[in-house]
């Protein structure tokens, strides 16, 4: 970019997560080695530092509360965006279909210079409200540019299977899964941080090579556990949604998806952790209950290829293991009531209810899938 830090911030890329903004900033350290620019990261740190790095960057890439911060401060701290002349959305659906995170775009764009400013939007998927959003939030008409057939999500090179399991079943079936999976690298979703406490304590007393990292976690052990993993041959990370998006850990061979996704764009978002690169194959499958079988039609209405897998073996020692763990442990017990309010919680909250319907759950089977033989008498309302 012909553009000289003397007068000012030249691009900014907006990221939803400080996660997605430092893997921006690790590809945009190798550009600016390649080609002279200088280019700073507002995702945390002192104010001093970042007054000293902003005033020289040509580029700067950042989370929206962050970067509203830096655009709204006075003096040395003030983001100069007065000549800018590119603002790039990275995962924009996400930025668009969150209310908090739209809001903070608002004021950053009334910040910026409103002519002579090219807008890219960049997302693996385009739904008609972020794309309506976008037009309302940038006063401009958009051009589509894809690689792919639109109604084609870029998921050719993965396997993806789905597999129906019953609520009692689900917990003894993962543990199944993830043991015939033990030298494989692979993610797991999970719908809550409390459910990834509670199946990293579980699996991890079945001796598998589990971690995990989720949004309640501080910034330097999410970041140290996503650098551990990425430098992983083998094992299972257990995490919530803030991985759909953005994280590129190489080599990943299969994404488990034990939680439903809240909308079919994120199920897609979540298998492209794998596949990862060109000429790369990946493997994926959906946990669902009998009556939630209607999310694959939604699915190939997507013109996802997506088919069904049995399993026939048993599962009743595996079952009886978990009962004995949870119950003989007050303190896995304590946390796998927290997780299984959560999970309900979630559940009641889905935005597919047609499918995902609360009143279909049988939710002594679902006590179940969180290693209690009967629900305990101290659940409390749970929805």
């Amino acid at each position: 970019m012909k553009f000289k830090a003397s007068k000012g911030v030249g691009a900014l890329i907006i990221s939803p997560t400080r996660e997605l903004s430092q893997q921006i900033s690790s590809v945009l350290q190798l550009l600016a080695e390649a080609h002279g620019f200088s280019y700073s990261t507002l995702t945390g740190g002192t104010k001093a530092k970042q007054a000293d790095v902003m005033r020289e960057s040509v580029l700067v890439v950042g989370t929206p509360g962050r970067v509203l911060q830096a655009l709204t401060e006075s003096g040395s701290a003030h983001l100069p965006v007065h000549n800018l002349k590119v603002l790039i959305l990275d995962e924009a659906d996400r930025l668009l279909d969150n209310g908090t995170l739209t809001q903070q775009l608002r004021q950053i764009i009334s910040h910026l210079p409103t002519e002579n400013v090219q807008k890219i939007l960049v997302s693996a998927t385009v739904t008609e409200k972020s794309a309506k959003l976008a037009k309302n939030l940038l006063s401009t008409e958009f051009i589509y540019v894809s690689s792919e057939k639109r109604a084609a999500p870029a998921t050719g090179q993965i396997k993806q299977n789905y597999l129906l399991v019953e609520s009692a079943d689900r917990l003894a079936m993962l543990v199944t899964v993830l043991r015939t999976l033990r030298k494989k690298k692979v993610i797991v979703f999970f719908s809550s941080c409390q459910s990834v406490s509670f199946h990293y304590i579980l699996l991890s007393h079945f001796k598998l090579p589990v971690y995990q990292c989720m949004g309640q976690e501080k910034q330097k052990r999410r970041n140290n556990m996503y650098a551990k993993f990425v430098e992983l041959d083998h094992g299972t990370l257990l995490t919530t949604a803030m991985a759909e998006r953005g994280w590129d850990i190489p080599g990943v061979q299969w994404i488990i998806q034990y939680d439903p996704p809240h909308k079919p764009e994120d199920y897609i978002h979540r298998i492209g952790r794998t596949g990862r690169g060109e000429g790369q194959g990946g493997q994926a499958l959906i946990f669902l209950q009998p009556h939630e079988k209607q999310f694959v039609n939604i699915l190939k209405n997507m013109e996802v290829k997506i088919d069904e897998i049995e399993f026939c073996g048993e599962l009743k020692d595996i079952q009886d293991q978990i009962h004995r763990f949870v119950a003989g442990d007050f303190a896995v017990h304590q946390v796998g009531k927290v997780a299984y309010k959560k999970f309900v919680r979630a559940y009641q909250c889905h935005k597919l209810k047609k499918i995902f319907n609360i009143h279909s759950l049988n939710l002594n089977d679902v006590c179940k899938a969180f290693g209690f033989v009967n629900p305990p008498m101290d659940l409390g309302r749970l929805t």
